[in-house]
């Protein structure tokens, strides 16, 4: 469906960056489906975190993902 909105183009470009996407269409397309899955997520974590474990050491620090940052 196509539709004619007024975008703010800075707002749009840090979510482009941050998203890593090409395109306005992607980046708008990336930004809405990461909001639609958002209570799935919470849900996942909410689930992980109700488990009695102790996660200590679970995950070492070569396995934690490194934040992207791009040059400005």
């Amino acid at each position: 469906m196509k539709t004619v909105i007024d975008l703010d183009d800075e707002l749009l470009e840090q979510a482009r960056q941050e998203l890593g996407t090409k395109s306005k269409k992607d980046t708008i397309h990336a930004a809405l489906r990461l909001v639609a899955e958002r209570s799935a997520r919470l849900e996942a974590v909410r689930e992980l975190m109700a488990i009695d474990r102790d996660w200590t050491d679970i995950v070492d620090d070569d396995k934690t993902p490194a934040v992207r940052r791009d040059a400005a």
